[in-house]
């Protein structure tokens, strides 16, 4: 009876033995195989394509001090070259020139007057000095002598007041025909007409009657966002998207974000050759500083929620993690972890995989190609 019950007893524990063999296998043979990557160093290249217009690089807007003349005639229209010094428009100008032939007149009876006077001092001078001579022979008076001195002073003032006279009468002459010059709109520089505003027949207000394009100097004003802002600075080298794929570099960043849209703006430069006319749409694909990355993940590895970033780890036991992460830049595939991985950890490549936390897995490390 003993013998039998020991019998039993040792069946009862060979079978529970194998019940924990069989479920172990079991466990070990049911895991899912699941392709794991690890982060790696890498270098990001990245690129930035922004769009906007063709623009002057230097305009200038071209008016007159003249206000309310008529314009009596327009030389030149959009898209004209035009040197520096050449006549655009004309304004009225009957009064400035009847002012400038008035002066001109009173110069010529001002310099006629000082001729006059300079001969009558002339001559006062002369009967001064024989007045002079003749008072040591007592030929003249004393008196004679100081009514000659008073005619010669006086003939003296005179010849001052006429140089006086035509002193003022060539700065008014001056203001004349500088009056007579802003009738005339001038081409500060060398350029191309952008814009015309000037109409023949029309009055001269603030208004500006051209706007002119110096050189005929155009570059691309594109629009960011702050974000994209931040890496970008002057001298970066940016490449046109269109079929000649010219080479420039961002020459300006203007220093203010619009209040409204909150874009920044900046100028990129070309060569001639590859210059649009002004208002002509254009994209470019600017080349940014190279960054070394400590740790870059594949952007599938990656779970985007809620505006939290999170990525499902391996455990060293088979056992599927979540991990709160901080993510960078992103390049092509590849996007920065800034915090929370490390370079051995194992993470699941496909974020979205049908994976639970806690879940059993076999591991399959895989290499991601840069």
């Amino acid at each position: 009876m003993r013998k039998k019950i020991l019998a039993l007893a040792l069946s009862a524990v060979l079978l529970t033995a194998c019940n924990e063999n069989m479920e172990e296998n079991k466990t070990t043979t049911s895991a899912m195989k699941v392709n794991v990557i690890q982060p790696q160093s890498i270098e990001f290249a990245r690129t930035l394509q922004l769009s906007g217009s063709w623009v002057a690089r230097d305009e200038i807007a071209i008016s007159t001090a003249l206000q309310g003349q008529q314009i009596l005639s327009v030389l030149v229209d959009v898209g004209a070259n035009v040197k520096k010094g050449q006549v655009l428009a004309t304004l009225e100008n009957t009064n400035v020139q009847s002012q400038l032939q008035q002066n001109q007149a009173s110069l010529t009876r001002a310099k006629a007057n000082l001729n006059a006077q300079e001969s009558a001092l002339k001559e006062a001078n002369a009967t001064l000095k024989r007045y002079q001579a003749l008072i040591k022979s007592d030929a003249v008076s004393h008196q004679e002598l100081d009514q000659q001195k008073a005619k010669a002073d006086s003939a003296k003032a005179s010849v001052q007041a006429a140089k006086a006279e035509i002193a003022q009468i060539q700065a008014q002459l001056e203001d004349s025909r500088h009056q007579r010059g802003k009738a005339e709109i001038i081409a500060p520089f060398d350029g191309v007409i952008t814009k015309r505003t000037a109409e023949v027949g029309s009055l001269t207000g603030s208004n500006a009657l051209f706007h002119l394009a110096k050189d005929g100097v155009t570059e691309l004003e594109v629009d960011a966002t702050t974000d994209e802002l931040v890496p970008l600075a002057t001298g970066l080298t940016a490449s046109l998207k269109d079929s000649t794929h010219a080479s420039g570099q961002i020459r300006l960043i203007f220093p203010e974000i619009d209040a409204k849209s909150r874009l920044g703006k900046i100028r990129v430069a070309f060569d001639k050759d590859a210059q649009m006319p002004i208002g002509a749409f254009g994209e470019v694909e600017i080349a940014l500083p190279k960054q070394n990355v400590a740790f870059a993940v594949p952007f599938s590895a990656v779970s985007f929620k809620d505006g939290q970033s999170s990525v499902m780890v391996v455990n060293g036991q088979g056992k599927v993690e979540r991990r709160a992460v901080t993510v960078g830049s992103q390049y092509q595939s590849w996007v920065e972890v800034r915090s929370g991985v490390d370079h051995n950890d194992q993470l699941v490549k496909q974020a979205g995989a049908f994976l639970d936390v806690g879940d059993v897995v076999s591991p399959q490390l895989v290499k991601d190609k840069e």
